[in-house]
């Protein structure tokens, strides 16, 4: 019999490791992207990222003029670096609800939680995601030959991402108990992970000039992407829910997912075409054997209106992954009914109830790449006609990002950003800052840094200034560094 909120936050840790064990059988982490200057501008890319940083943004800059002719990223002398964390809860807060607090003999105890605090947490913790990206630029590189020929790029990254998001019905839980005659729904929680390495080619020149006030110049580009997939989790749909009859005392619920999952056998699991086994010696090598494979497209172009401004559209990662070698698409659906937890039987079955999955193990799956439109507009403001005196030079720009889906990486919501990239002169460093509201993360502060020294360009940044300045109340924390060869 469940009569109070103790028995409720039993039941909830009891539905969790069940539900879960099935739902994260053999899973690792994984991470994710993007590159030093823009996150500096807090991510205003689509008509300023000239050179390398056009790869995967918009081709046609590629053919753009930039600082030099040829620039390269590789892991000499420093690899290039981007690590971004989004959690629920900062530092801060987490010491406050989690570190304890002094009990006046020198002893730590944890902190009793009034109404408000566990409001809050309620709040922080059921509303919010956990997003993890990584991203390992291993060779990629921009040449212009000139303005007949065009302009080439090549990159080869992998890319490792994370976002998690669990239902607020355990956080609801954990800190109000279980109501009689609620259904607790648990189809808000998305949980996705990847591991994708991507080869990619770019082309980008100009391809019409024009004897009028309204265009100066047009440029087009075009990149194709060869993608593998080494591993793929996903909740492909989730309607699982529950009710708790007081009069019986009794939880009753039904489960209903599916979930796509897929990993290169070399990680020590081969789903095969019938039967689930372990592979012996299994491990992470530098070169696994796919689990999927894929082709992605990007085309842009860009046009100078003047000598001032430019104005550049973008549609890419047009394309999708089939994982078709290791994979599975594990459903669960049926109903349960819990009626307690005092005896063996009782916990035997119930978790018997949850065994009952099935496992498609001879279906393969599609999953799209995160397609997205790029709009932006730049101003060179030092240039401008009603300026006659500028200190040095400074770009402008505004942009507008549509995701048309929630793979990692991308969002549905519409993003906007503007951006500051400035060069107060010779012995100044480049200073970067932009704000960017809307899409998966809401609002950001960047800032970054530039430094050309030699064949050397250095850049750090932080698409969000408040990890750099106050790390322990931020929520976002990312930082990115960059070493680029220029010649």
């Amino acid at each position: 019999m469940i009569g109070s909120n103790m028995k409720a936050r039993l039941f909830f840790i009891l539905f969790t490791l069940l539900f879960y064990n099935h739902l994260f059988s053999q899973s690792y982490g994984s991470y994710g992207f993007s590159d030093a200057k823009s996150a500096g501008l807090a991510f205003t890319y689509a008509s300023n990222a000239l050179g390398i940083d056009a790869i995967g943004v918009n081709p046609a800059n590629l053919a753009l003029k930039d600082y030099s002719k040829f620039s390269m990223k590789t892991l000499i002398p420093l690899p290039p670096l981007s690590i971004s964390l989004t959690t629920p809860i900062s530092i801060e807060k987490y010491n406050y609800f989690f570190g304890g607090v002094d009990d006046g003999h020198g002893n730590t105890v944890g902190r009793y939680l009034t109404q408000a605090d566990k409001d809050e947490l309620n709040q922080l913790l059921g509303e919010s995601d956990l997003i993890f990206n990584f991203n390992m630029n291993y060779l990629s590189f921009a040449i212009n030959i000139n303005e007949r020929v065009g302009s080439f790029g090549f990159a080869f990254v992998d890319h490792f991402g994370t976002n998690l998001r669990l239902s607020k019905v355990f956080t609801d839980l954990i800190f109000s108990g279980l109501y009689p005659a609620k259904i607790y729904n648990l189809s808000d929680m998305d949980i996705k992970l990847s591991y994708t390495r991507e080869l990619s080619f770019s082309y980008g020149r100009k391809i019409a000039d024009f004897d009028n006030n309204f265009l100066k110049d047009l440029y087009a580009g075009l990149g194709i992407k060869f993608i593998k997939g080494y591993y793929y989790l996903s909740t492909n749909k989730n309607n699982s829910h529950f009710i708790y009859d007081e009069s019986t005392g009794i939880v009753k619920g039904s489960w209903d997912y599916e979930i796509y999952h897929a990993f290169s056998p070399n990680f020590g699991i081969n789903y095969g075409k019938d039967s689930i086994s372990k592979v012996e010696n299994g491990g992470f090598t530098f070169s696994p054997d796919p689990a999927g494979s894929g082709m992605g497209f990007d085309i842009g172009l860009n046009a100078n209106v003047n000598d001032q401004m430019r104005v550049a559209i973008a549609l890419v990662n047009i394309g999708s992954i089939k994982w078709d070698k290791n994979q599975a698409t594990i459903k669960g659906i049926g109903d349960f009914e819990f009626e307690g937890y005092n005896s063996k039987e009782q916990l035997d079955s119930l978790s018997d109830k949850f065994k009952q999955v099935t496992s498609d193990l001879k279906s393969s799956f599609t999953t799209g790449l995160p397609t997205t439109l790029r709009f932006g507009i730049s101003y060179q403001l030092d240039r401008a006609p009603f300026i006659k005196k500028f200190p040095g030079k400074m770009l402008i720009s505004f942009d507008y990002n549509q995701g048309f889906n929630n793979e990692i990486g991308n969002s549905k919501k519409p993003r906007f950003s503007f951006g500051i990239d400035w060069k107060p002169g010779n012995w100044i460093p480049y200073l970067r800052t932009g704000i960017s509201v809307g899409g998966k993360l809401g609002f950001r502060w960047g800032f970054g840094l530039g430094m050309i020294a030699g064949p050397f360009e250095f850049v750090f940044s932080s698409s969000n200034f408040e990890s750099i300045v106050s790390p322990n109340t931020a929520r976002k924390l990312n930082f990115f560094a960059e070493t680029r060869w220029r010649f």
